[in-house]
């Protein structure tokens, strides 16, 4: 079989090189009119009207791959080919042939997520108020022809990572009240270097959602976004967090719970961690000074404790501790397996441990207690930089970074005192405009006005 590759810019020659070995790459494609006669690493550059003529299998090495592949389809061209990813050395199959048409539906809302367990999705979907809305959603690391088909048939994308959607209609719900610096905000040349790209997408969106009036002015500062575009909704999966059978849908997952109380720990991603363990500064909990997993787990057990801990899905940290029945792990794979999603089981817990995470504040609207774990803080605060300094102002709870600390917050939180209530309070008002578990109305309603429907 021979192959064209459709996009002769910097993504063409990357994935050229990624599947030159493995597959007959003749040519390239391209809309670019001065690109077209040329040459990209020898290969010649075609029109994309002499695909056809050539008889060529396309591989689509653009970031514009939404656009091309319904270009594809007007010219006729029904089946093409995506690169998997940007490590393998293979493609997906896209088959488009069982459409009649792509074009867009008035009433179609197609939400991007980055994984299975898709969080602002899932609750969108699962809890849509409007009949006359289809809501479908897309996999961005999975590639296949129904993203395809979904994505070119909405007439709005609501997306939560900043995606690029073209011409199309867009609502960005972002994924985090963010406690620690991003974008331009943060002391990481990279992440500053991100945020110039990601200013250019997002100020093209109709919408970005809001928690509070706060919540829109870190991320304003964050992105250089006109404070103008934030609508304050809240967040859709936060409505998630007022399910009743959170106890049940963590039983499903790990099977008959005995103990009286759970403890969920939920630490932040680890991107810039590597500057905390050169010097020498404990990241998780299991490496604070003192910590001893076996003493752990009978505190655990004595207490009548289950403990469940979780690592950021972006982070590829290593397992450090084990499996008792007091402590268990929560994986991404393990909600995926039970078409469920974190924030479905959150109020089924008792207590929340972390230390940076945005969930923090989503947790908040549980009413229940938190301890907070900020292990290698100063290390933290130079590399990354935090949007609530000083960070024991701000947080409503215990702070812990020693081992004998943790378990004395743990058993306080047990104690039949909540000392910390109000100061939870106080920072739920600030963080939530809305505390009523109807946030997906809020942002279908916004979307179903950017699309002009009643």
């Amino acid at each position: 079989m021979k192959y064209i590759l459709f996009g002769a810019g910097i993504l063409g020659e990357r994935y050229y090189d990624l599947l030159k070995d493995d597959y007959n790459i003749i040519c390239f494609a391209d809309n670019d009119p001065n690109k077209q006669g040329g040459k990209l690493i020898s290969l010649d550059i075609i029109s994309p009207g002499k695909i056809k003529e050539y008889g060529l299998n396309v591989i689509i090495t653009s970031s514009y791959h939404t656009e091309i592949a319904k270009q594809l389809f007007e010219m006729g061209i029904k089946t093409f080919y995506v690169p998997v990813n940007n490590e393998e050395h293979s493609l997906a199959l896209i088959d488009l042939s069982p459409y009649n048409d792509l074009a867009e539906k008035n009433n179609k809302i197609c939400v991007m997520r980055r994984r299975d367990t898709g969080v602002i999705s899932s609750a969108l979907i699962k809890n849509n108020p409007f009949p006359d809305n289809e809501i479908s959603s897309v996999n961005t690391a999975k590639r296949d022809s129904l993203y395809y088909y979904n994505y070119l048939t909405s007439s709005l994308i609501i997306t939560q990572y900043g995606e690029e959607t073209g011409n199309k209609k867009s609502i960005e719900l972002w994924h985090g009240f963010t406690i620690k610096t991003i974008g331009f905000m943060s002391n990481d040349t990279l992440d500053k270097e991100f945020a110039q790209e990601l200013k250019a997408i997002i100020n093209k969106k109709d919408a970005i959602c809001s928690l509070s009036k706060l919540y829109s002015v870190f991320t304003s500062c964050c992105f250089d976004i006109p404070y103008q575009k934030f609508s304050i909704t809240g967040y859709p999966r936060n409505d998630m967090l007022f399910s009743s059978n959170s106890r049940e849908l963590i039983q499903k997952l790990f099977g008959k719970v005995d103990q009286k109380r759970i403890v969920i720990y939920l630490p932040t991603y680890r991107i810039n961690d590597y500057n905390s363990r050169k010097n020498g500064e404990c990241s998780y909990i299991f490496n604070m000074p003192g910590f001893n997993e076996a003493d752990f787990d009978n505190f655990l057990r004595d207490n009548d404790i289950v403990f469940i801990h979780k690592s950021h899905s972006s982070d590829a940290a290593e397992q450090n501790i084990c499996e008792t029945d007091s402590i268990r792990t929560l994986t991404d794979a393990m909600l995926d397996e039970h078409e469920m999603d974190l924030f479905e089981i959150l109020n089924g817990t008792d207590c929340l441990i972390s230390d940076y995470s945005s969930v923090i504040i989503d947790y908040l609207l549980t009413g229940k207690p938190m301890i907070f774990t900020p292990t290698y803080l100063d290390a933290y605060s130079e590399t990354r930089g935090l949007m609530m300094e000083p960070y024991d102002a701000w947080m409503p709870g215990e702070i812990a970074v020693t081992y004998v600390q943790l378990k004395s917050a743990i058993s306080n939180v047990f104690s039949g005192e909540d000392v910390h209530a109000k100061d939870r309070n106080r920072l739920k008002r600030i963080t939530h405009k809305y505390t009523d578990g109807k946030s997906t109305q809020r942002v279908l309603s916004l979307a179903r006005e950017i699309l002009g429907l009643k």
